[in-house]
């Protein structure tokens, strides 16, 4: 970036979003306590991460091979996932799985209890329990009801990216319309950062999750884990995610993978714990 005397729009909306980020701190977040990990801990995955081979090997199947794997782990997690709904106050607990015949190394949540994959990342990872890890986290946001909080935090979002630029506008010695275009541009920049907000801690409250409703399937979470290996050798250099990442770094994820599997493990009710 390049610095200037004079207050620059992009260290302006750098601000702004810090303030947002920091706004919305009550009003999202794990609702279960989720692994710590340390700086040493994330070292420790970055060194297993860097030594990795440059070309992941891929694993080509048919795409009905793919929907029966899919259609196979969508019955088994929806099998064994009732008591963990019951535990997080869900009450729609049924998983329900698409494919996607495209090239992009891609997943999402399209829905309370949608996931769809899409053949890009399917043809990256080597055994269905590492599949198994990307439909459970996709249907962790469920469990932790995160895409209700995302509407909420772009909503509050927009407020305050309203308020924050066209007060900006006016205190430069903008005019009334000024401040109001500076305003509606502020809404449209506050709802955005709104609904990225505490991303990173639904993502790793998502990844625990799914450690346990894979636990509960039977899946094992040592073979599932590589999957979070094959995402990070895709970005090497992210070794620790910053404020405005929207998904904790890969060695990071690696490190709390670990650390879940402890947990879960230790688990006599293969539960997660509620944040106080």
């Amino acid at each position: 970036m390049a610095w200037s005397t004079g207050w620059c729009p992009a260290i302006g909306r750098s601000i702004a979003a810090a303030f947002l980020l920091t706004g919305l701190a009550g009003c999202s977040g794990a609702d279960f306590v989720v692994p710590q990990v340390s700086d040493a801990e994330i070292s420790k995955a970055s060194l297993a991460v860097s030594s990795g081979p440059s070309d992941l090997p891929k694993f080509h199947r048919s795409n009905d091979e793919y929907r029966r794997m899919l259609d196979g782990i969508a019955h088994r997690l929806t099998a064994s996932a009732p008591g963990l709904c019951t535990y997080a106050k869900v009450k729609n607990c049924t998983i329900d799985i698409k494919f996607k015949d495209e090239d992009t190394v891609n997943a999402y949540a399209d829905g309370e209890n949608s996931v769809t994959m899409l053949r890009g990342l399917l043809d990256e990872l080597q055994t269905e329990d590492e599949i198994a890890a990307v439909v459970g986290h996709e249907f962790g946001h469920h469990l932790g009801n995160h895409i209700e909080e995302k509407t909420q935090n772009a909503m509050i979002g927009a407020i305050i990216g309203g308020l924050l630029a066209g007060g900006a506008a006016a205190a430069a010695g903008g005019d009334g319309t000024e401040s109001a275009q500076a305003a509606g541009a502020g809404v449209g920049i506050g709802a955005g950062i709104g609904a990225l907000s505490y991303s990173k801690s639904e993502e790793r409250e998502a990844d625990l999750l799914s450690a346990y409703l894979l636990a509960r399937a039977g899946y094992d979470l040592h073979k599932a884990g590589r999957v979070w290996w094959v995402l990070a050798q895709q970005d090497k250099d992210h070794v620790k995610s910053s404020l405005f990442d929207t998904h904790p770094a890969g060695p990071e994820r690696m490190a709390a993978w670990d650390k879940a599997i402890v947990e879960v493990e230790n688990s006599p009710n293969k539960l997660p714990t509620w944040n106080p």
